[in-house]
């Protein structure tokens, strides 16, 4: 049974923080609470070897499920701690304490991963950077690319992993600053049954369902399901409403040989947010009441989705071959209407509800706020196979593995418009003029209109423009002694780019060019980096790596400024960046505990830049440099920790606008830090919290500039209680303090900033059969 949670959490989520706190801070008394707990034959209640739950990430260390010990990528074949290069690894036990429910609420608390806004360019969706260098079409599942910017669900997520740094040499086009990878949960030869329900504030109602059957002892199936609906805590009118299912079946024939298939099936829709007005006065946020929503309701709306199908093959006639093939095709949507709130007018409105520049400033509960009216209307249709081969062979006692492949990708993007109907019905039956424009108080916005503006398709022709990738790779990890090996990777990439459009007439009446767009290029990207290993738990290494992003690939970008294909860069050679890295990571605890460093560099060495109205070139330079810490696993058997630090400075270094040269890059902060600590009390109570600080953003589109938005702190708090051996109650509060915070802002003539979630509180069951 579950209960909803009505009222302010703020007494529960003080105690549960409290008791967190305390329990961190003197963790000897609740370790000596061990010889209280010990049965009467003197054995410990509390289990601290290797027990795993049935439906336990097969990745993970069975003694500690923060601590992943392996990618579930198979370009990467040593254990994360002998990998040279900063992967952060996100279980789902971790998701789970966070309270998350999407793969933005997952990143929203990861330092070096910055979330950034949808912009009128580029979709509104799940757009990410790392290490400060763009990332929203490097997001990955199961290996394989996942195009188009959408929203995405974690129900059936196994854990979550981030690269850092270039990586072009292992996932291909961009990857400048590193990747996201989504790797899914797979079916098992075993039976079990997880089933969730959840309830809580703001209307928060969840269930997933996870069922894994093996029907033989060569044939297993997996099908894991999902209903959520809920209103964004703390932003009036906001709400979203998801449901998906994923079915997978896994056949083992004969040993050493397993065919799998699966397939996605994922529903989004809901009010969409783009936040508050900014003060172009104060450079800030205007101060307003943070629940306050400037959108129109009646015609803003948000719908994407997913249906993809997998098939794959794995074959191991022999310990030192592996040979794996995966085919994909899928298609992904994205459609919204959603309103930007401008800057205030100080003056009275026009008719056309322009903001004049002349006239007396009126009072501020009288300032005015106009919205504009972003749009999307995109459909994504892809195929895609990766074919490879693992070998592990030695050359005069020099050992080697060996992954090398092919990858094969066809991705077509088609986009059209919405138009509105010149007249429509209003709530009382009579038909009136639509309004083509809207306008909110600043300080009491009125978002309901009281009846529907329908969104219709306008008859422009749509844009279609396709990619077509040829790859083939070669990552060889040689291992000269037990302590020294090396990390030698090349990818070579043929990437051809397309974009069409018809001649046509828009809904409005004005005529449509044709446009034909095209970029054909090739390159080649690398990794080196060498190993050393001065004691089994230790790993110190050195790395370059490279990567490259041609014009156009961000498939949702429009123009030259979100990275899509404009007739001014369709004959430019691809960007190309630099990284290096030099870290550390050694296991503590008996191989329970990873501490993880490094000092990184990432520089694009010739970003696109206007030289002249209408004319660009390769002229500029881009560079990231900062450092990072992370740790994960358990210090004891009882206290778990997840988390990090990361410092970035990220400057441009060379520009064709003198004013530009030394400035940071907008929206990305300084310093960024997170710690995640549960602690168990006894043997059937969990308690925990996660502290979060980001320093100041500055936004603008091409160089920071004195726009800002503050930093901020923010705490959340888990507490878990075994109601018995197969059931558990779960309770999150997030956003204890109920920080109002902005995650992103975005500057031009008409500003915005992202508002982040207020506080919430959630209760969920979960059964285990």
């Amino acid at each position: 049974m579950t209960v909803r949670v009505q009222s302010k959490p703020t007494r529960i989520a003080g105690a549960l923080l409290f008791g967190a706190l305390s329990a961190l801070a003197f963790p000897g008394v609740a370790l000596a609470s061990d010889a209280d707990a010990d049965d009467a034959d003197g054995a410990s209640t509390i289990v601290v070897t290797g027990k795993r739950e049935a439906d336990a990430n097969p990745n993970a260390n069975a003694n500690a499920p923060y601590k992943v010990e392996k990618s579930a990528d198979g370009k990467y074949t040593e254990a994360l701690r002998d990998t040279p290069k900063t992967i952060t690894v996100i279980p789902k036990e971790v998701i789970e304490d966070l309270g998350a429910t999407s793969l933005r609420d997952v990143v929203r608390t990861q330092p070096g991963v910055t979330l950034g806004t949808g912009e009128g360019g580029n979709a509104f969706g799940d757009r990410i950077f790392i290490r400060g260098f763009e990332a929203r079409n490097d997001v990955y599942i199961d290996g394989m690319r996942d195009p188009g910017v959408t929203s995405r669900e974690i129900f059936a997520i196994e854990q979550i992993e981030i690269v850092k740094g270039a990586s072009s040499a292992f996932g291909g086009r961009g990857n400048t600053g590193g990747s996201v990878s989504l790797q899914s949960k797979k079916p098992q030869f075993k039976n079990f049954i997880v089933g969730e329900g959840g309830i809580g504030t703001e209307n928060f109602y969840r269930a997933t369902v996870d069922v894994n059957r093996a029907l033989s002892d060569n044939f297993a199936v997996r099908v894991n399901g999902l209903y959520h609906d809920a209103d964004t805590p703390g932003r009036d009118f906001v709400n979203v409403e998801r449901y998906g299912a994923a079915a997978s079946a896994l056949w083992a024939p004969v040993s050493g040989l397993e065919v799998k298939a699966d397939y996605y099936y994922f529903r989004y829709s809901g009010i969409p947010d783009y936040g508050h007005p900014f003060n172009v006065t104060t450079q800030r946020p205007f101060k307003v009441n943070a629940d306050n929503y400037y959108g129109v309701i009646g015609r803003d709306f948000i719908k994407n989705g997913a249906d993809v199908g997998t098939f794959e093959v794995t074959y191991t006639p022999m310990e030192s071959l592996k040979l794996h093939s995966q085919t994909r095709y899928g298609k992904t949507y994205n459609r919204y209407v959603v309103s930007t709130p401008r800057a205030p007018c100080q003056r009275a409105l026009t008719a056309a509800l322009a903001c004049p520049t002349t006239g007396p400033i009126l009072p501020l509960d009288q300032w005015s706020v106009t919205v504009g009216s972003p749009q999307r209307n995109a459909d994504n249709r892809y195929y895609a196979n990766i074919s490879d081969a693992t070998l592990n062979f030695s050359t005069g006692g020099i050992g080697h593995t060996v992954v090398t492949g092919i990858e094969l990708a066809d991705e077509r993007v088609t986009a059209r418009r919405y138009a509105f109907p010149a007249t429509i019905e209003d709530g009382s039956g009579n038909i009136i003029s639509a309004p083509g424009s809207f306008a909110r108080n600043l300080l009491n916005p009125n978002p309901v209109l009281g009846f529907t503006i329908p969104a219709l398709l306008d008859s422009t022709p749509a844009t279609v423009t396709r990619v077509k990738t040829m790859s083939a790779f070669l990552l060889d990890t040689i291992k000269f002694t037990p302590q020294l090996q090396a990390l030698l990777g090349i990818r070579y990439d043929d990437y051809a780019i397309d974009l069409n459009r018809r001649a046509g007439v828009a809904s409005n009446g004005n005529a449509v060019t044709a446009l034909r767009l095209q970029n054909n290029v090739n390159f080649f990207n690398y990794q080196a980096s060498l190993v050393w290993k001065p004691v089994e738990a230790a790993t110190l290494y050195g790395s370059y790596s490279t990567s490259s992003n041609p014009s156009g690939e961000q498939l949702d970008g429009s123009g030259v400024t979100y990275n899509g294909l404009a007739a001014t860069t369709q004959d430019l050679a691809p960007e190309r960046n630099t990284s290096y890295e030099i870290g550390g990571k050694y296991e503590l605890a008996g191989g329970d505990l990873l501490i993880s460093a490094a000092l990184f560099q990432t520089t694009k060495e010739n970003a696109r830049e206007q030289v002249t109205p209408g004319v660009f070139d390769l002229v500029g330079e881009l560079r990231s440099r900062g450092a990072e810490i992370s740790v994960n696993g358990n210090v004891t058997p009882r206290l778990s920790l997840f988390g990090g630090y990361t410092y970035i400075d990220a400057t441009i270094r060379k520009s064709v606008t003198p004013a530009n040269v030394g400035a940071r890059f907008p929206n990305i902060p300084k310093h960024a830090v997170s710690l995640l600590a549960t602690y168990k009390l006894t043997d059937d109570f969990t308690l925990g919290g996660q502290a979060y600080y980001q320093s100041n953003l500055h936004g603008g589109l091409i160089a920071a500039g004195t726009s800002t938005v503050p930093g901020y702190v923010r705490f959340d708090a888990v507490a878990r209680f075994r109601i018995s051996s197969k059931a558990e109650a779960r309770l999150n509060v997030l956003n204890i303090a109920d920080k109002r915070y902005y995650e992103a802002i975005y500057t031009s003539a008409t500003p915005f900033t992202f508002v982040a979630p207020g506080r919430s509180a959630n209760l969920t069951i979960a059964i285990k059969l």
